[in-house]
């Protein structure tokens, strides 16, 4: 298991020094993320291996080790991000070859932090993995982009704040339950929280105020909008279907013995104010994230605000506290991971022909970009939650553990979101793919084969879980048979709603669809010939755009696409937004680096060192 930490580690240094020369650092990148998808494989089932180091020294009365585990949890979040991190690996080949930067020796560090967060034995190392994956993503989105340096500050502040927030809960954590293993504080904070409940909660929320941040949970909401339109796109793929469910797989840890074993006492019944808690702020970032994607120009802010919307959908699993809700939320992390990075790669497929991000500077590249398009089609297809594709199942497991549980707001706010994200979905498809084709781009073309077949893949990947969503969910079940759990709520093609005679057989669902594809075609085929008349008469009707107005860049009528629903949702907007506190905060921070960094300059900065040092030593005595 050494060598699954190892390689991504070597390659790193191997990129940083060859990192002038792409043509050997992206086949390595490649190459190293097959070798830890294979690796990963290869472990499945052997949950006994574990690497330890002890340490003499305790904090807050509880010992100090080191270590990774092969655990059933971890490994069904690595291996799955292993396969999403693989396909982009290969799309990147193709998207790098004339880019200016070069972001693979730090990607790679984040891909071995990504492997210690999910293997992690104990808070301290999974801490000190979060940390790294924190400050080498500041540099990996900036990238040597200087535009792209306010929105990875603002990312780097939050991040600093969640780990703050982090390394207290984890002290608190240790001090509670005498230990820092990981699956021993989650069983340990159980027990002990109808005894210690004023410390427990404080550490449930100091923990969940990082998780949230990192997996932009509301109020941390604004983060992927500022960071996904300016990073590098293959990167910003990773980002948005790998990286923001860092904060989703602890969450996941913890909720693992609050009704994993009947034996231990449950802190979440229904009706627990903390089950209501979480169970609003995922309703909350379902229905605000929705309704921000809406009013989105720029269409990777806009899939960043529906990536927090899908976040928001995994917590209202977890809030449901049934094993159907738990599942489900589980199934729809990897169900979002597959969307998310199709429909990514195929934003950054048009941003890599066209070079444009703005959706109403776009359109009309359906017959320019046709593999683009269908991977684009099928990526919202499986947003929106229908089948057959898999956005569906696990959307469907989730309002089905809410109503038995009888959250009606929460399954009405989730029913809400999943409408709303008809409108930005279809906004999206209309503004980019369809209306008509500028003139600038009249000579667009495919992208090349290296970018087209992991869009392939993903189109296949998609279908594949819609219809056997067995792949995912039999590792799942296994994963959960191994810590403690003893259910089968889904075969290879059914799956088990929480409500009464509620099995579903998504092979039939699919059949049903693919019947009524027929149908469609023949009737097409049979119908009135379709006549060919030109794009401009198509698209507005015989009418003159430029009578109204309009100008080339506004010729699609993408431009304000649902003004008149902004204009309705603008004051409850100004009302919610937190977005300028914590741009204030970010300002603050600045303005108090600046005055250290002219204290240091000047000499002064050399005594407050010193005395910031004789602190730390002093505070560092007193704890160990």
């Amino acid at each position: 298991m050494l060598e699954l930490l190892m390689v991504p580690l070597i390659t790193a240094l191997i990129s940083a020094v060859f990192i002038k020369h792409k043509n050997i650092v992206w086949p390595l990148f490649l190459t190293a993320n097959a070798y830890i998808l294979y690796k990963l494989y290869t472990l499945y089932g052997q949950w006994e291996l574990v690497l330890n180091a002890n340490t003499n020294f305790e904090v807050f009365g509880a010992k100090i080790s080191l270590g990774v585990a092969n655990n059933p949890i971890g490994w069904y979040f690595a291996f799955f991000s292993a396969i999403i991190t693989f396909i982009i690996s290969v799309f990147s080949l193709g998207f790098n070859k004339n880019s200016k930067g070069n972001v693979a020796p730090v990607w790679m560090l984040i891909i071995f932090s990504n492997i210690g967060i999910f293997y992690a034995a104990d808070w301290i190392t999974f801490f000190m993995m979060w940390e790294l994956m924190g400050w080498t993503s500041f540099f990996a989105i900036t990238n040597g982009n200087k535009k792209a340096l306010d929105g990875a500050k603002y990312y780097l502040a939050l991040s600093l704040l969640g780990a703050s927030s982090m390394l207290v809960g984890i002290l608190l954590l240790g001090n509670l339950t005498g230990t820092f293993e990981m699956f021993g504080t989650a069983y340990g904070l159980v027990q002990m929280f109808s005894q210690e409940t004023t410390a427990s909660v404080t550490i449930i929320i100091l923990l969940l105020m990082a998780f949230f941040i990192k997996s932009a949970i509301f109020p941390f909401y604004m983060w992927p909008s500022k960071v996904y339109a300016i990073g590098p796109e293959d990167f910003i793929t990773f980002m948005s279907s790998v990286m923001i469910k860092y904060g989703i797989y602890p969450i996941a840890m913890f909720m693992i013995p609050v009704f994993g074993s009947i034996e231990l006492p449950q802190i979440l019944n229904t009706g627990s104010w903390i089950q209501y808690f979480i169970g609003y702020l995922g309703a909350i970032s379902a229905v605000l994230g929705t309704i921000l994607a809406i009013f989105q120009t720029d269409m990777k802010k806009l899939f960043a605000y529906s990536s927090v919307a899908n976040m928001g959908y995994i917590l209202l699993g977890f809030a449901a506290l049934n094993i159907v809700g738990f599942e489900g939320a589980l199934f729809h992390t990897v169900n979002h991971m597959v969307l998310k990075a199709a429909i990514f790669l195929t934003l950054a497929a048009v941003v890599f022909r066209t070079g444009e991000s703005e959706m109403h500077k776009l359109g009309g590249l359906v017959y320019r970009m046709p593999i683009t398009f269908l991977t684009f089609l099928l990526g919202i297809i499986a947003a929106a939650g229908i089948p057959p594709l898999n956005g569906f199942g696990s959307k469907w497991m989730i309002i089905q553990a809410l109503m038995s549980k009888r959250m009606v707001v929460f399954a009405i706010a989730m029913i809400f979101a999943s409408t709303g994200a008809f409108m930005y979905l279809f906004r999206a498809l209309a503004s980019i793919f369809l209306g008509q084709l500028p003139d600038r781009f009249k000579e667009v073309k495919e992208v090349p084969l290296t970018m087209s077949i992991p869009m392939i893949v993903m189109m296949i990947g998609m279908l594949l879980i819609g219809v056997i969503p067995g792949v995912v969910m039999k590792p799942l079940t296994y994963a959960l048979n191994a810590v403690g759990y003893n259910v089968q709520i889904a075969s290879w093609t059914t799956l088990e709603g929480a409500l009464k005679n509620s099995t579903i057989d998504l092979t039939v669902v699919f059949l049903i669809f693919f019947a009524g594809f027929i149908i469609s075609a023949i009737m097409y085929v049979l119908g009135n010939k379709a006549q060919t008349v030109p794009q401009d008469d198509n698209y507005t009707g015989g009418e003159y755009p430029e009578e109204w107005g309009v100008d080339a860049d506004r010729f699609n009528y993408s431009y304000s696409f649902y003004q008149p629903f902004k204009e309705m949702f603008d004051p409850l907007l100004e009302r919610v937004s937190i977005d300028g506190f914590f741009s204030s905060i970010g300002r603050n921070f600045e303005y108090m680096s600046t005055t250290v960094q002219g204290l240091y300059k000047r000499g002064e900065g050399a005594v407050l060192l010193f005395s910031i040092g004789v602190l730390l030593l002093i505070l560092g005595g007193w704890i160990l």
